[in-house]
């Protein structure tokens, strides 16, 4: 627990230094302690550490892939875990971005293919298929699909494009490109299918604010829901709560699997205050007196 609680303490400092001394500490506790009831919750940091430094799609994409992977790791190795909610929610966040990761450079080939015919066709088909394998939640992927689409029209492959075509049409109803899609399944003299009803209330993206896309280009930041507390510790101690390192505390060092909360948050309940019974002041021995 004491090595768990120095790997807490790197979390929660969150430098860049103290991100990458947590993942080698909370690494090393896994070493030693992989079958541990805690050890899901170590994973779990260690993804979290990554997805702390991931910056924008358009920027380096190591950390997000190094965050995929231990996200993958614990919902594939604790089937049973309590976190796996929280594991499959940071990793729909992490694969967003490395979908605009790939997203970004497909539209750079695609505009020099597409709009300029300056070759790079292959390049773009082969990084919006990368984002349709790969990331099936992903948020932009009536673009990806429009896109793809428009590279075979450009190899006059006019049933491969009806299909991307058809596909926006069916499970992305509200999206920008759906009229485009008709338009061009019009000219091909494709089917217009009809939208999947359990498809109707899924909504594009919300747009983000002039003033939040100036922040986070200004700082680098790609915004992702992480838990700012580590595994033991929080980080804002509070004195009325009875949380998980109080526990340890008080059985010398361990922690039970059903001491463990039911939930990510470290606080395990309110504090009881107990009534420390007042000691009786106890008779001074008599001197004998000196004659």
């Amino acid at each position: 627990m004491s090595k768990l609680a120095v790997a807490d303490s790197f979390f929660l400092e969150g430098s860049t230094s103290g991100l990458i001394q947590a993942i080698a500490s909370y690494q090393d506790w896994l070493t030693f302690f992989p079958t541990h009831p805690l050890a899901d919750r170590v994973v779990l940091k260690i993804a979290e550490s990554e997805m702390r430094q991931i910056g924008l799609p358009d920027r380096d994409a190591t950390h997000a892939k190094r965050a995929e992977t231990r996200l993958k790791a614990l919902l594939q190795n604790y089937d049973k875990s309590i976190l796996r909610g929280e594991a499959e929610k940071r990793l729909v966040q992490v694969q967003d971005n490395l979908g605009l990761h790939n997203l970004l450079i497909a539209n750079y080939y695609y505009t020099q293919s597409v709009q300029q015919s300056k070759g790079g066709l292959k390049g773009a088909q082969s990084r919006y298929r990368e984002i349709l394998d790969k990331y099936p939640n992903f948020s932009f992927q009536d673009e990806t699909l429009f896109k793809l689409a428009n590279t075979y029209l450009v190899e006059e492959e006019t049933d491969q494009a009806a299909r991307y075509f058809q596909r926006i049409v069916r499970d992305f109803p509200n999206s920008e490109w759906v009229e485009k899609s008709k338009e061009q399944l019009a000219l091909i003299g494709a089917s217009v299918p009809e939208p999947n009803p359990e498809r109707m209330k899924v909504l594009p993206p919300e747009s983000v604010s002039f003033f939040q896309n100036f922040k986070n280009q200004l700082f680098g930041i790609y915004p992702m829901t992480i838990d700012k507390d580590g595994v033991l510790m929080t980080n804002k101690f509070d004195e009325e709560k009875f949380e998980m390192i109080d526990q340890i505390i008080e059985n010398q060092g361990d922690i039970l699997t059903n001491q463990i909360p039911q939930a990510l948050t470290t606080v395990i309940s309110q504090k009881q205050a107990v009534a420390q019974p007042q000691k009786q002041p106890q008779p001074q021995p008599q001197l004998p007196e000196k004659k």
